[in-house]
């Protein structure tokens, strides 16, 4: 699908977790932001779920930024203060000029 520049024109934070082991042994997980870059948002869908006797509302996103290698499904994005998870990363190569990922709102990995 085409995408023009100028439609990346919000801004997304890509966070990791990485775990590392003190000088004990104990695991200590460590969150850092990847970068921040201009991308666009979408919405695809929305729904609600009820787990544990409540009800959790949830929304499906498109997020297309420009491509990067670095990218990975265990990462999350911050979009306006709110956190997302990678569901899939479309990854047409370095040749492709944008990297299209759907990401999940309001559900926990």
């Amino acid at each position: 699908m085409p995408y023009s520049p100028g439609e990346l024109n919000e801004r997304v934070t890509i966070r990791r977790t990485t775990e590392t082991q003190d000088a004990y042994g104990t695991l200590i997980q460590t969150v850092r932001d990847v970068a921040s870059v201009w991308a666009k948002v979408r919405p695809m869908s929305g729904g609600e779920r009820s787990a544990a006797q409540q009800t959790e509302a949830q929304s499906n996103y498109l997020i297309v930024m420009r491509y990067r290698a670095d990218v990975l499904p265990a990462d999350t994005l911050i979009w306006r203060g709110v956190e997302f998870n990678i569901r899939f990363i479309r990854d047409r190569g370095p040749r492709s000029l944008y990297l299209e990922i759907e990401a999940e709102r309001g559900v926990a990995t």
